[in-house]
């Protein structure tokens, strides 16, 4: 009838990476350490105890200063903070034996005389179990702090790891949307013209122009992808550039029409650029994906103390009033406008285009807008 519970412990000890021999020793090292801090415990509080008994005695500190007795309470103090409760509470005890039977009284006086003899064990004791409470809970509070703080740091670290992820899995996607399909494109129409050279050489200058215009499509795409794997490019470069490339693509890739009016660099924070070229990139992803537009009309001006974003397709529009679950873009864009104390509005109807206004104050924000 054990056999079995037998073998499941040797199998779970298996599992866990330790078999019971190894458990029994582990026990056997942790009793064994325990009665070593214990002798330690024990041998530091009688050497102390004893040490201030010596000195009180032979400078007959006690009771020409009878302050000098409060040194067992520094004894008794520095044991529990350091220590813990069993060396502190045996040096209170061995404290009240020295103070009452070698300090306070002559050595041919051992009588009990009444409850005023209790008051120096009482005391001697009751410090040692305070302090050592209080130590206990400081040790455990920093502890607890530590242990948050590296919770937090695995967290951290994490949510990196999760964010380089995703930051893979959508240049993944991006590349097999984009950069694949083009050189899938130039190589069926570089087939098409050697085929067309063999029989009509004529007929080959349509497929050469279209693996021309995949390959100036799949430069502007790289372009982009390229910045955004820079993070200092935005500084260097500055956020008209990056917009800018974000612009030949639609026109090279998806052949629309675009008219940019971008003027010159804004004079933005960091955030504030971050923030606008977020926003653009998404206003002109959701016209490639949702609008079926041909013709998109991009502006950033400057307005008093503020910049302004516009945005304008000639697309099939929608209902801002009603809700796209799974479709976050409009909402990010929202949030990025209203962390640096912008606006993002947003106007549109069915078969009626769509309008995106985004208002940044030209002040300098704190914060990030990623």
């Amino acid at each position: 009838m054990h056999e079995p519970d037998r073998a499941s412990s040797i199998y779970v000890g298996k599992v866990n990476g330790r078999t019971s021999s190894q458990d029994e020793g582990i026990l056997r090292w942790q009793a064994r350490s325990g009665w070593r801090r214990s002798a330690a415990d024990s041998i530091l509080a009688l050497v102390g105890v004893s040490l201030v008994t010596c000195v009180i005695a032979v400078a007959q500190l006690y009771p020409r200063l009878p302050s000098s007795a409060l040194t067992y309470l520094l004894v008794i103090v520095a044991l529990a903070s350091t220590r813990g409760h069993y060396a502190a509470i045996l040096a209170a005890l061995l404290a009240s034996f020295s103070f009452d039977f070698f300090l306070a009284s002559p050595p041919e006086v051992s009588a009990f005389n009444g409850p005023e003899d209790l008051l120096d064990p009482v005391v001697f004791l009751a410090t040692a179990i305070v302090t050592g409470q209080l130590t206990a809970a400081l040790r455990h509070h920093a502890e607890q702090a530590k242990r948050r703080e590296r919770e937090t740091r695995i967290l951290s670290q994490q949510a990196q790891e999760l964010a380089a992820l995703q930051e893979r899995q959508r240049l993944a996607r991006e590349l097999h949307d984009s950069v694949s399909q083009v050189l899938y494109g130039i190589s069926l129409g570089a087939h098409t013209a050697r085929e067309a050279l063999d029989s009509d050489p004529g007929d080959a200058i349509a497929p050469l122009e279209y693996v021309i215009g995949l390959t100036e499509a799949g430069q502007a795409e790289m372009r982009a992808l390229i910045f955004e794997l820079r993070p200092e490019s935005l500084i260097i470069e500055g956020l008209i550039a990056a917009i800018t490339k974000q612009v030949a693509v639609l026109r090279t890739r998806y052949h629309l029409t675009v008219d940019a009016r971008l003027g010159e660099e804004p004079d933005l924070s960091l955030d504030g650029k971050q923030a606008l070229y977020r926003i653009a990139q998404e206003a002109l992803h959701n016209i490639v994906k949702h609008a079926r537009a041909s013709t998109v009309f991009l502006q950033l001006t400057r307005r008093d103390n503020e910049f302004v974003l516009e945005v304008r397709d000639d697309g099939k529009g929608f209902d801002p009033t009603e809700s796209f679950p799974g479709h976050l873009g409009l909402r990010s864009m929202q949030e990025r406008a209203a962390h640096l104390g912008g606006i993002c509005s947003v106007e549109s109807a069915p078969a009626q285009g769509t309008y995106l206004q985004v208002c940044i104050p030209s002040r300098k924000e704190p914060g990030s807008a990623l």
